[in-house]
Formats: C-alpha cells, structure tokens, sequence
C-alpha cells in the first residue's frame, strides 16, 4: 500500500464516524421536508386513524379495513410521533434509523467476510447510490425491511464463519422474523432460500447440529405464531393468501392478468436488469468486475465467503425478477449484497496483492461511466424539469462544472490506466451525487409544487382556519399525500363537483361562490377551459405550483354582480 489516500483508509477508527457523518448527511438532510409519494401519504393515514382510534391492533384506511400490512412499521410511527409530535421528520425517523442501520451493518458485514477496507466501501453503497438516497429517507416500509434483512443476513454470516458465535443464529431468525413482522414473509423466506442453496451446494450438514440454529427458528416461529394470532382470522385471511400468494402469480390491482402476461408488459422479467443500472448509479459500474473476481475464487468449497456473497445477489435478483409486481423501491434489499460485491471489487485491488484478472472491463468501466456522469451532468437539469417542473437551474453551473470536471477526470484516469486512483473516483462521484441529490434536487422538486407547500398556501389564505380546502374535480391530480394533509392534519376538506360532469361540477362551484368568495384549488387546464371565461365568475390566481405532470392553481373566485355591486358601493 503505497498511496496515502488508502492508508488512511485502512484505519478502523475512522470507518464508522465518517461512515455515521455521511449517512446522517445523506438520510436527514431532506427529513421535514413534505410527503411527495412512494406511499408516503397513505401509510400516515393509516398510522394517523390507528392513534385517533387508539386501536394499534386492526387497522384501517378511508373507513375500510387494512389488511395489505401488519401493524409493527405503523407502530415504530407511532412511538415517534408519541415522542416528538406530528411531523414529517417524525414519520421517517423509522427510516432513516433503519437506514443508517443497514449501513453500518453492511459495514460490519464486509469487515467479517474480507477486510475493513471491504465493510467501508460496502457501506459507502448504501448511503450514495440513487436508491438509497432516494428511497432510504422516505416514510415507507421498505428501508426498515432492508435494515431486518441486512442484520438477519450479518447474524447468520457471524454465526456460520465464526465457531464461538453460534448465538448469533438467534439473532439471525429473530431479525428476520421481524422483516415478516413489518411487510411479508419474503423477508424470512429469501434469506432462508440463501442459506439453503449455500449450505447445499458445500453440503454442509454440521450446521443443522447447532441448538442455537434451532432455538433460533423456534424462537422465530413462536414470534410470528403470536403475532398473526393477535391479528385475527380476517387479516390472516387476506394477508397470506391476498397479499403473498396472489401477488405471486398475478399484478397487483390487476387480477384478470396472470404473472406469465405481466413478465411481457410494462414492467417485464428483465425490468430489474435494467433499472439497476440507474438505481445503483454510479456503483453499479463495478458490479460486471465484482461478480467476474468472486466467479474466479471457484472452486467454491475453498471460497465460502464469495459464494456466500455471490449468492445473495443472485438469488435475491432472480426471484425479485420473477415476481410479477415489480417496483424500484423492491430493490432495496439488494443493496447490502451489491455494496459488498462493490466492497470486494476494493478489497481485491486494493488490500489484497494486485490481480490481473478483469483490469481491462474495469478500465473500459470506468471510462464509461465519466462519460455517462459528463452527459447527466447536462442532460439531467433537462430530464429534471420535463418530470418535475423544475427549472434548469436547480443545479448551480459552477457545480455542474465541477461534477463535469470529474467525469473528465475518470475518463484521464483510465486512459492513463490508473485504477487505484480511478476507484477512489468513483467514491467521490458518489458522495458527490449525494451532495447533488440531497442539497438541489429533491428541495428543488419540493419548491415547485410540493403537497405541504400547496397545503401550507391554502392555510396561510383561509378567512377560517376551521373552513375546510376546496379543491375542483381533484381526482386526477389528488394523492395520498394531499389527503393526509388536508383531510387529517387540517381536518376538513371538501371536492366540489365530485362524481359530476364538468357542467354539472361548475354549477355547483358557482352555487358555493354565490354564497360567498371562495379559495379553490383545480388544474390550470380547468381552469382556462372552465373559469376564466366564465361570465358570472370572476378569478384572481394567488398561487401555481405543478404536480403529477398538471399544474395547479390556487384561485379566488367572486360572483361579478356581487363584485361590481360591492364596487359600486364603494365608489358611492
């Protein structure tokens, strides 16, 4: 080790502080910011009706039993909003807790199977890839799953590769039993899968005479038997045969189509292979070089470390392809393993003696992906502002410029054929991204027209705090998310023309207006087609923002005979 950079980065002591203050950065930065989506909005309600109705056994969304989840992730909401109070930052804290977890743990982890170099560059994945970014903050289920997984997978790891820590296997099954106990028995089910193939494939039988392996799937058994007994027959009903079993032959929402159809429809069997690309940027770079190094530590009864790791991303990776309901945030599971492939790839180059094999795909990777990282750069501000609404701008020039420095940088550095310093590049790209991600574009987005902000506006408005929001026809542009804020933290609100044709909805608006001026929220669209010529009508738009591809507009809308009438008082 001849490089200063990496001998500082072979010191332990300073893995997990720089680890916890780049995880803090990338998970908290954006916490009060507004619910925006990936279900953030529905899972308030349904937290919210469960402590109004103080029942944290059944719960319930929209005056209708829910029974698409169990109650323990609606719990851990619960305990924080007890502690600090109904807030956004409240809502998440379960996710960025568990977040920070993963990390830490896939450090561990890597620091188990190879070195600390490994656990370090592992972790770093977690935290500085899009999803993680971009899923692991958010109030959703999915990063306390992937926190269970990940520490049901290290327990097993510890308890296997370790002789004098065979207690570990409790804590294997009890993690993951709590996975099944947040969202679905996959969480139990694909390690298990893992572990079966690993320990057939070294037929290994030796592990099935430890007690505590036992202990551990009893302990685990008991805990979910209890569990699902508390939440009755109805929920069991649903739950295992609605929600698990269907959803692996059918699409949600969309039962007249079997898995077989959707593996060839929107969102097919080589979805995930495609995606991953993106969702893993800029590490995914290094996954071709990290899975061609561990394939050549065959034979695998001498490389039970690598087949381990080998394993986990495969098996998790084919069956999340196989299922037929297929979403980004189902990925997050996955990064733990593809961050210790990452973590391998570093471990091999850099604390191991040098290797010949795969230098040249990872010259050519690393090429492409300044490339790659030099066009987003510039093309970014564009695809930003035709999903978001966001101005080019978001991104200051001075940093674009800098971020285009570095792709050029990594291109420099693999031509010249310096791959020690060009995968220290990548960790910068990363935490670069992060800075991007964190500190432009999601307060960006939010700026532009989030459901707090659109919330926050109608409020600021309201003669009567106690008046409930207007909205015109929301049905296509209402989320989850506008109904959390304006129907149980505001309390009241009220869709005018709801179920009526656009003729029969306009009369109702102006019945309303005739009683008195009114704030009401609609589409710009409806509102130029509607309103603004509208001769009774009479609009003053106080505020735009966009969502789900519409803009909105906030109006105040007057009957003209009252305003002319109230004018001509007044000049009287």
């Amino acid at each position: 080790m001849n490089t200063s950079w990496v001998a500082f980065l072979e010191r332990p002591a300073f893995h997990i502080p720089l680890l916890l203050v780049i995880g803090f950065l990338a998970f908290s930065s954006n916490a009060t910011i507004s619910l925006f989506g990936e279900t953030e909005g529905l899972y308030a309600i349904v937290t919210h009706t469960m402590m109004a109705a103080e029942d944290y056994v059944h719960l319930w969304l929209r005056g209708e039993p829910y029974f698409n989840k169990p109650p323990l992730f609606f719990w851990l909401q619960a305990g924080f909003i007890h502690s600090l109070g109904w807030s956004e930052a409240a809502l998440r804290l379960p996710s960025i807790v568990s977040s920070l977890g993963t990390m830490i743990t896939t450090y561990f982890l890597g620091r188990l199977l190879f070195s600390e170099i490994a656990g370090f560059w592992g972790a770093l994945v977690c935290a500085t890839c899009y999803a993680g970014l971009w899923f692991g903050p958010l109030a959703i289920i999915d990063p306390v799953l992937t926190f269970c997984m990940t520490l049901g997978m290290y327990a097993w790891a510890r308890a296997y590769f370790q002789e004098s820590s065979q207690w570990w296997y409790l804590v294997a099954f009890v993690a993951l039993a709590l996975g099944s106990m947040v969202k679905t028995l996959h969480a139990l089910a694909l390690p298990v899968l893992v572990m079966g193939i690993f320990l057939w494939m070294r037929r290994d039988r030796q592990v099935f005479r430890e007690p505590y392996l036992w202990v551990g799937v009893v302990l685990s058994g008991l805990l979910l038997t209890g569990y699902y007994l508390l939440l009755g027959p109805e929920f069991r009903q649903h739950f295992f045969f609605e929600e698990n079993l269907k959803r692996m032959i059918t699409v949600s929402g969309d039962q007249k189509h079997s898995a077989w159809e959707a593996y060839w429809g929107k969102r097919p069997i080589i979805w995930y292979g495609l995606v991953i690309w993106f969702d893993l940027f800029p590490w995914s770079a290094l996954f071709p070089v990290g899975l061609f190094l561990i394939w050549k530590r065959r034979p695998w009864l001498e490389s039970p470390k690598e087949l381990w790791v080998f394993l986990w991303v495969v098996v998790y990776f084919v069956a999340m392809s196989l299922a037929p309901e297929k979403h980004e945030r189902y990925l997050m599971p996955l990064l733990p393993a593809f961050g210790l492939l990452v973590g391998y790839v570093y471990h091999r180059l850099l604390y191991k003696l040098p290797v010949s094999e795969g230098m040249g795909m990872l010259r050519g990777l690393l090429a492409c992906l300044g490339g790659i990282f030099v066009i987003s750069v510039f093309l970014g501000p564009i695809l930003l502002q035709n999903k978001w609404h966001v101005p080019l701008d978001v991104i200051p020039l001075t940093l674009r410029v800098g971020l285009g420095m570095l792709g050029l940088i990594m291109i420099g550095l693999a031509i010249k054929n310096y791959l020690r310093i060009g995968l220290a590049g990548v960790g910068v790209l990363g935490l670069a991204l992060m800075v991007t991600v964190t500190g432009f574009i999601i307060p960006g987005i939010q700026a532009e027209g989030s459901p707090r902000l659109a919330f926050d506006e109608n409020q600021r408005r309201l003669n009567n705090q106690t008046d409930p929001i207007s909205v015109f026809q929301s049905w296509d542009w209402r989320e989850d998310e506008d109904e959390f804020y304006w129907d149980y933290l505001h309390g009241r609100s009220r869709i005018v023309g709801k179920g009526l044709t656009d003729s029969l909805a306009l009369e109702e608006l102006k019945r309303d207006v005739q009683q008195s001026s009114r704030l009401v929220m609609m589409t710009k669209d409806q509102y130029q087609e509607v309103i603004s010529d509208d001769p009774d009508l009479s609009a003053i738009v106080l505020f735009e923002f966009y969502r789900s591809k519409k803009n909105i507009v906030l109006l105040s809308l007057d009957w003209r005979a009252q305003l002319a009438d109230s004018l001509e008082a007044q000049q009287q």
